[in-house]
């Protein structure tokens, strides 16, 4: 799959120049700081070609500066892979900030494709470049880190000694807070308790 670093400008493309569409500022800045990167952008293209037996033949893909700059819209704006697509498809001022165009737009897993031929050393400094950008615009000091994460459900570990049974006792201490007296998991607690160091005592003798 060819990558060029630039692709040729068709007439349809110099056309919708000549209208005279601007990007909003915010847009313009970042595309004006993106175009004073051409080091990182020749990073990319490396990443993309990597691996590939003739990366100038076959079908050609996208540009090492449409995924440079569809992956820091996708940062910037929060998008998932589809909508990244479906927005930069419908409107102009994206078009032209990621270098489409008049060009048709691929679908999304080719977005998805490419991002994840980017190197963690490629990603690392596109994610620096984005908070450099974002501090010479003013919308953001960079002293405070905002993170996200998310929760996955797992199996509990698999029981090879008595670190299972003392894990049921962290845990239902705040489990059985709302539970009825009845039930007297304080005893049962107290009881595995126990149990534990009984376990942990004869697997010291075994040893």
């Amino acid at each position: 799959m060819a990558r060029p670093v630039a692709r040729q400008m068709s007439f349809a493309d110099l056309e919708l120049l000549r209208q005279g569409v601007r990007l909003e500022p915010l847009l313009q800045a970042i595309c004006d700081f993106l175009d004073k990167q051409p080091a990182l952008v020749e990073r990319v293209r490396r990443d993309l070609v990597c691996g590939l037996k003739q990366p100038d033949h076959g079908r050609r893909g996208l540009t090492a500066p449409q995924v440079l700059r569809a992956l820091v819209l996708m940062r910037l704006k929060n998008w998932d892979y589809r909508e990244l697509r479906e927005r930069i498809a419908d409107g102009i001022t994206l078009r032209a900030f990621t270098n489409f165009y008049c060009e048709e737009v691929p679908k999304h897993d080719a977005f998805n494709r490419s991002f994840n031929r980017l190197t963690p050393a490629t990603l690392k400094a596109i994610n620096e470049l984005v908070v450099e950008a974002a501090v010479k615009l003013g919308l953001e000091d960079g002293r405070k880190l905002r993170v996200d994460t998310t929760v996955v459900e797992t199996d509990i570990h698999h029981p090879t000694d008595n670190t299972l049974l003392w894990t049921w006792c962290a845990c239902s201490r705040g489990s059985s807070a709302g539970l009825p007296r009845r039930w007297n998991c304080g005893a049962s607690r107290v009881f595995a308790i126990v149990r534990v160091l009984r376990i942990g005592a004869c697997m010291r003798f075994n040893a």
